[in-house]
């Protein structure tokens, strides 16, 4: 996934305090997926992995975002992903 979703989209500024915060994304989100892919291999099962990942994401994303952003944000993932 080389895009980013646009993070000022969304309404927690407060988050971005730092000007670097576009590369910290890029790099957690890297270093993550690749974690994420490693433990797919090991594991064997892709599926398991996706879908541990993914309910981690959505609990804390509505928690932090709120629903209807933290649904926006997947369907930009899922659209990014149909791109690439």
């Amino acid at each position: 996934m080389n895009n980013i979703v646009n993070i000022k989209n969304y309404k927690k500024e407060m988050f971005f305090k730092d000007q670097d915060y576009s590369s910290k994304l890029c790099r957690i989100r890297d270093e993550i997926e690749d974690e994420l892919q490693i433990k797919s291999l090991l594991e064997k099962d892709q599926l398991a992995v996706s879908l541990a990942a993914g309910r981690y994401a959505a609990m804390n994303l509505e928690r932090i975002l709120g629903q209807d952003d933290a649904i926006k944000f997947f369907k930009d993932c899922i659209n990014t992903s149909k791109n690439n």
